[in-house]
This record gives structure tokens, C-alpha cells and sequence, in this order.
């Protein structure tokens, strides 16, 4: 009775490391007043250093890297049942993310940043470290 319920918790935390990975790759934000469309992709994770919002070319040195991998990480700790390393890998996308749109809205003081400008792939990011922080506590490995 118990397994079956780990599995399941297990297979929710592995689809909410999908939807983080899934998050990486487009835009999260609509274009509005002064500020354009952007995404996590175009922005450079070194850019927090010095909390400067700096445009980037490459994918791997990008915001989206950092979720990409956050991503899999929860997918990897679902797969394993690693209540621990999903828990983790959760909270650095949440940290990503909570980063990124912090850095957007104070490079684009003059437009405000409401929730209703973030798209979809912003809400998939969120939700999903969320639900997989929570999630990833009720994921056990099995005892033998």
C-alpha cells in the first residue's frame, strides 16, 4: 500500500522536473510599455554577480542552463527517489526563478512587472519547484 503511493509521489515529482526543464526554453515575460519579451535564455546567470541584467547569446552560460538542469536534477531525484536530491534541485529553480524575474523587473524600473505578464513557461518554472519541493518530502526510498 505504501509503495504505491511512493511511486505515485515519485512519478509527480519526475513530471514536475519536466515541466521545470520544459520552462528553460521560451520566453517568460510579455512584451509591455517599455519593456520587451524576454526570456531566461538571453539573460546571463553572471549578470547576478552584479545584479546587471546582461544579454547573452549563449544557452549555456544563460539563466535557462541553471532551470534546465534544476529540471533534470528533480527528475533524476523522482526517478531514484531521492527525496533529498529533488528537494534540492527544487530550490535552486525556485531561486533561478525568483532571481531572474527580480533582475527583469529592476532592469525595467519605468514598466511594472505584474503577474499577469508572466507566461506560461514562468508559471511551469515556479509551479513546479514548488510542487516538487513539497512532493520531494514525501518521497522515500524503500526499505529492504
Amino acid at each position: 500500500m505504501g509503495g504505491g503511493r511512493r511511486s505515485r509521489v515519485a512519478v509527480l515529482v519526475m513530471i514536475c522536473g519536466i515541466a521545470i526543464a520544459v520552462a528553460a526554453i521560451e520566453p517568460w515575460v510579455d512584451a509591455r510599455a517599455g519593456r520587451p519579451a524576454s526570456g531566461i535564455r538571453h539573460t546571463a546567470i553572471s549578470g547576478f554577480l552584479h545584479w546587471k541584467y546582461q544579454a547573452i547569446g549563449t544557452f549555456t552560460s544563460s539563466f535557462a542552463m541553471v532551470v534546465l538542469v534544476a529540471g533534470a536534477l528533480v527528475f533524476v531525484g523522482g526517478l531514484f527517489a531521492s527525496g533529498l536530491l529533488a528537494g534540492v534541485a527544487s530550490i535552486v529553480a525556485l531561486i533561478a526563478s525568483g532571481v531572474w524575474i527580480g533582475l527583469n523587473a529592476s532592469h525595467y524600473n519605468p514598466t511594472s512587472l505584474t503577474y499577469s505578464d508572466l507566461r506560461l513557461r514562468a508559471w511551469l518554472a515556479i509551479g513546479g519547484g514548488l510542487i516538487g519541493l513539497i512532493s520531494s518530502s514525501f518521497v522515500r526510498r524503500r526499505q529492504f
